[in-house]
């Protein structure tokens, strides 16, 4: 099985971080309980620090998104058993230093979005 996960400049200007290079977004991944990631999608995903089987990944976008642009992870999953109510995450890092996502995105509350694998 696969996850998509797609990042979407809706503008109405391109963004990017020519001078230092930063990602546009960094995205969270966490897989839900039962389930495993079986492999990174890019070379610029790792796992979370701190954990054997990590269920949580980060993966950043490329430096320029262009308005009305897009960009996809395809994250290979694996469902080990079935979990009742579990559930994953996905997220942009409001975060980075280097590029904010706060500063030209006016409304967070869009960045995030629940993952329910049942089957």
């Amino acid at each position: 099985m696969t996850a998509r996960v797609t990042v979407h400049n809706d503008g109405p200007a391109w963004v990017a971080s020519l001078g230092v290079g930063a990602a546009v977004a960094t995205v969270s991944f966490r897989a839900s309980e039962g389930t495993t990631i079986t492999g990174l999608p890019e070379e610029d995903c790792w796992a979370s620090a701190g954990s054997a089987s990590p269920r949580t990944y980060y993966c950043k976008t490329p430096i320029p998104l262009r308005d009305g642009a897009s960009h996809t992870f395809e994250i290979p999953l694996r469902i080990d058993r079935v979990v009742p109510g579990a559930r994953g995450t996905v997220a942009t890092a409001d975060d980075d230093p280097e590029l904010s996502i706060r500063k030209f995105d006016p409304d967070l509350s869009n960045n995030r979005a629940e993952i329910v694998v049942d089957r």
